[in-house]
Formats: structure tokens, sequence, C-alpha cells
């Protein structure tokens, strides 16, 4: 059957509030667009005109509250945390996340009670490490889509989740993370498995602990390019299908390099630290500062302080930048590994150096540096020394560059895009 013959469908997408989760969203939105079908999209009343410009319908809720103002807050919270180690963070940063992304959760409910009322889709896909209530009990199918580190689905024989720990590590110090994420999660998960049986929704099974979640009986999706799943430690995940990359398509045009760099001998580096890190301002200071000692020339995602700082004359840069243009055009990234944009630089297959700040992002550069594909730093101990060494060893490795290359045509011609949106489509 043709796609112009098959039903119009109404899908829901329901992503986590932050771009990189939003951007995984729209990497498949986009495709079931194409195909014919109706794509909504609940999110934060911050994100107002970000999504209809793709096409897409945008229902809103809660306060007006501008992302980039988010991030500045989250950072001034949480700076001193984030300066410590994948263990040190569980205590107080960990679990404060926990409370915030549950208190966010109950909050969304009523909203997504009554905007599933409204549209009637006919499929959700949610992007959530805890349970939606809503989704869940609505009575249509739902797709769990993770846009984040793989690590977690099935933790047998690998590090976990959150560690940035290696996978020929110390077990003894994998089992004192487990305890450690276990004490300070255990009281949150109960309290949350509590709302969700009260809200009528089945509880939860702790099958897929560390998430506050069940699997989906209908379709589950993670997001990870095949060279950084961890196959060889452990099987693919029962009930998961994997999606090499979720890249926003539409958003490929031709960038210019800026006339303060197209004239400039060294190769081009791109750095963008994030929607969190780049709220840093200490942060960014500090590494704009040693880039600037680099015969390279860099194009800056600034981040929403970006105001504050000032470029060196090899750099450009703005507050927001994009991404998936620039990216073709540089020889490497510097990142703090959120897993899109890792998914990202892989699909047009660039050497990373990443420079985690918590969560995934430490798993995410532990398993780029032991698969050779990057270098993974200190984000807030590396000397200048380290990172500018660092840049030139990855510039100068040649068959790392060819084997990229390879990865990255594997890539795009078997873009496994079209799968999925038949996986999506045949649950109706």
């Amino acid at each position: 059957m043709s796609s112009s013959s098959k039903k119009q469908l109404t899908i829901l997408f329901v992503p986590l509030d932050t771009l990189g989760h939003i951007h995984a969203s729209i990497g498949i939105a986009e495709l079931l667009k194409q195909r014919g079908h109706r794509i909504v999209f609940g999110v934060a009343t911050g994100w107002r005109g970000k999504i209809s410009p793709y096409g897409f319908e945008e229902f809103l809720y809660g306060e007006e509250a501008k992302p980039s103002q988010i991030y500045i807050d989250f950072i001034k919270a949480s700076a001193d945390e984030l300066r410590k180690s994948s263990y040190g963070q569980l205590a107080i940063f960990e679990h404060s996340v926990q409370r915030n992304l549950t208190n966010n959760v109950k909050y969304n409910d009523p909203f997504l009670r009554d905007l599933i009322k409204q549209i009637k889709p006919n499929i959700i896909i949610v992007d959530h490490y805890i349970c939606q209530p809503a989704i869940v009990t609505a009575g249509v199918p739902w797709v769990w889509l993770m846009s984040s580190n793989p690590l977690g689905l099935n933790e047998e024989n690998c590090p976990p989740r959150g560690s940035g720990y290696a996978a020929d590590s110390d077990r003894q110090q994998w089992d004192e993370f487990r305890r450690e994420f276990k004490r300070i999660s255990d009281q949150n998960w109960e309290e949350v498995n509590q709302w969700i049986i009260e809200q009528g929704a089945p509880p939860l099974t702790k099958q897929m602990w560390p998430f506050f979640q069940n699997a989906s009986p209908y379709l589950n999706l993670y997001l990870c390019p095949e060279e950084l799943d961890y196959t060889e430690l452990r099987p693919y995940p029962p009930k998961w299908i994997r999606c090499d990359a979720l890249v926003r398509t539409s958003d490929i045009c031709e960038f210019q390099i800026p006339e303060k760099l197209a004239n400039k001998p060294g190769k081009l580096v791109f750095m963008s630290m994030g929607s969190f890190g780049s709220a840093d301002l200490s942060l960014m200071t500090r590494l704009v500062n040693i880039l600037a000692k680099s015969p390279h020339r860099f194009i800056i995602s600034k981040g929403p302080l970006g105001d504050e700082y000032s470029l060196s004359n090899n750099m450009w840069g703005d507050k927001i930048v994009p991404q998936v243009e620039i990216l073709p055009l540089v020889d490497l990234v510097i990142t703090h590994g959120g897993n899109n944009t890792v998914t990202e630089i892989f699909y047009f297959g660039k050497p990373l150096i990443i420079l985690p700040l918590f969560g995934d992002q430490f798993d995410n550069a532990q398993r780029i540096q032991e698969k050779g594909f990057g270098i993974r730093l200190g984000t807030y101990s590396c000397s200048k020394k380290e990172l500018l060494d660092a840049i030139e060893k990855l510039l100068a490795d040649k068959q790392l560059e060819e084997k990229l290359k390879i990865i990255s045509k594997k890539m795009r011609e078997n873009d496994n895009r079209a799968k999925v949106a038949d996986l999506i489509e045949s649950l109706t």
C-alpha cells in the first residue's frame, strides 16, 4: 500500500522539556508528516513558535517561561554539584533531578488528559524517564522513545547508567554506585508508584529500573548508533528497537562559514556544551580562553549568556547556531555529550571531544573513548594543555577520519527512520 493511500493518523508527541529530546522527536515526526500524518506536539509554553515552523501543531501548557532562563537558573542552583564525580552527584543532584521530573509529570498530567480528549490521537510518542499516567491510561497505542544512552535498558554485565564507568572497570565500584543510586531513589520510586496507581495506571514493576516507567506493550525505541551500542556486553534489550539517529534532515541547509573565519588558516572546530553547559558562564569563558590559544578556527554555540563574554579572533559564534547545518562542515566537535548531539555527530562522521556534565553524558563520554572515536576530558578539571593536545591528536588521526566517514555513509544509506515509521504506523 502506498503512503498516499494509508489512513491519516493523528500522532501526539510528548517530549521531555529540553532541546535534545525535542529535536529527537522532531527527527521522527518530520518523516511521519511527510507520510501524510497529522503531527501534534504537547510542549511547555516556552517553546511557543519553535515547533510550528516544521509544520507541526503546538499545544502549549504551563506558565510562560523561556527555556533559556530555565537553563540559567538550573546552572545557578547546580553549579557546585556539577563539579563532582558521577558518584558524588547522586546524593543531592540526582535526587533533586528525580524530584523535579516527578513534579513536572504530576503538573503536566491534567493538561495531557485534556489534550488527549481534545485531539483524539491514534498514537502517542513519549520521551521521558517517568511514567505519565495520562498517556498509559489513554486507551491508545503509545511508544516510548528514549533519546538517551541505552545503559539501563538491560544492565546485565554493563556499567551502571549515569556512572560513566568503563566496561572493563572494577565491578565492586559498579555495585557501590548501584547501592547509592538505590538509596537515594527508592523513596522517590515508591512515591511515584503510589501516585501512578492513584491515577488509574498500572503499577511500576521495576523491570525497567533505574527508570520510573514500564516498557510500552506496543513499541519501544532507543537512540544509539550501532557502533556505540553495548551488544558486546549484553544482547539487544528485549522489546526495544534501536535507531541509529533521528537527524532533522529538513534543517540541513547550506550554512555559510562566516567571513571572519572563512579565509583564516587552520581546521574548523565546532563547540557546543548543550542547553545547560552553555548557561555556565564561568565554564564557557574558561573554554573559549583556552581555545583562543589554538591555531585552529572555532564556531561556538554561545548559549543564553553569550552577550556576557567575548570570542577571540579565531572564533565566531552566536547564542543559538544551526547545529545540523554546521556539523557537515567541521573537522572536529567539542561537546557535552548529550545523546542526540552524539548521534548527530556520528551521522556526519566527525571525531569528538566530550566534556560531560551529568547523567548519561558521562556514559556517552566513556563509550566514545573506549570505542576509539574521541577523547573524554574532565569538564572542569582538564588543563589547557590537555584540551589543546586532544584537539591536535584527533585532527591528525587520518585512520579515525576514514573510519568515521564509512560509519557516516552507512548511517545515511541505512537510515532506519523509515523502518521506525513503518512500525509506528502498524500500531493502528
